[in-house]
């Protein structure tokens, strides 16, 4: 997924590259946030809660897309378009779902303006 995303020209990071795969869930954010990268992730019970939890104590992320299982075309078509539509700006501190951005190019722009101050 992440090879088919790269050759859309979008900047991929993987926890494998990163030095984090295997870690708990907090310094995947961590380095998230300091790459000022959006963090995609399946595991919707630790990530949501995570993001309160920043949240709540002031702390910054560049944004979490939570997803759900998904077969691996819908998941990349999605993502993809998140990627084309969203701005550091809009995904700043956000938590997101991957769904927000599932039927058109129209409703995953009226989502993004929904975010942006």
């Amino acid at each position: 997924m992440a090879r088919q995303l790269r050759a859309a020209g979008h900047l991929i990071y993987v926890t494998s590259d990163l030095g984090v795969e295997g870690q708990k869930d907090e310094p995947h954010l961590e380095t998230a946030a300091r790459l000022g990268a959006v963090l995609v992730s399946q595991n919707q019970q630790d990530f949501i809660p995570l993001h309160h939890q920043w949240y709540a104590t002031g702390r910054q992320h560049a944004g979490i897309l939570a997803t759900h299982w998904l077969p691996i075309g819908q998941r990349i078509e999605r993502l993809e378009r998140a990627a084309r539509l969203l701005t550091p700006e809009a995904a700043a501190n956000q938590l997101m779902m991957l769904d927000y951005f599932l039927l058109s190019e129209e409703l995953g722009l009226t989502f993004v303006a929904s975010l942006t101050p």
